[in-house]
Parts: C-alpha cells; structure tokens; sequence
C-alpha cells in the first residue's frame, strides 16, 4: 500500500513541476498572433473631429431653413430677427447698428445672400 502512496507521489509532484515549468514559459512567449499598430501612418487620412463648444455635430442642411437663416443674420448683426419665409427665398428682418433692415436669402445649401 506505500509503493502505491509513493507513487502516485512521485506521479502528482512530477505533474505539478511540468505545469509550473510550462506555465511560465508560456507567459515569456511571444504571442501567436502579433498584435495590431494602434494607428495606421502609412496611406491613412486623418480626419480632425472638433468637439469644442458650439461645434459637435454640426452637419449643413440640404437647402436653406428658416432657423439657419435666421442665425445667419444673426452672425451678421442683426438682432430681434423675424423670419418671413417662401418657395425659394427666406427673407429676415431685425435691427440693425440701431436701424430696421433685412436681408434675402436663397434656399440652398449655405443660405446664400440674395440681396
């Protein structure tokens, strides 16, 4: 009954050293597939994301709408704007470095000023 004790000792221990030895080889070696450059530099366009305030998501429009218009006069310096809009023109009113005026945009892409 101690040869088989003894044994299945030796068995166990022996075992045990082979799974110690190749897991640590196993951590040492290099990987079988080589993993991927985090960036690609060679042919690849860059495209540069501007996430300040006021910019994220900003895609144009078809044509031309009455809320773009509208900032666009803004941008221009009108104040108090009223928009007045048609089948192919969006002409906003407002005040002016202190003066009524309006201007006329077509309905395209951009808001062209028209007059």
């Amino acid at each position: 009954m101690s040869r088989i004790s003894l044994k299945s000792l030796a068995v166990t221990a022996g075992l045990g050293l082979a799974v110690a030895f190749s897991a640590g080889a196993a951590a040492n070696a290099a990987p079988a597939v080589p993993a991927a450059p985090a960036v690609a530099t060679s042919g690849a366009k860059f495209i540069q994301v501007d996430h300040r305030w006021g910019h994220h998501g900003y895609r144009p429009a078809r044509a031309c709408s009455a809320d773009h218009a509208a900032l666009k006069a803004e941008r221009m310096g009108f104040r108090r704007v009223s928009v007045n809009v048609r089948r192919d023109t969006i002409r906003v009113s407002g005040w002016r470095k202190g003066f009524r005026s309006s201007v006329l945009f077509a309905r395209a892409p951009g808001c062209p000023v028209i007059r």
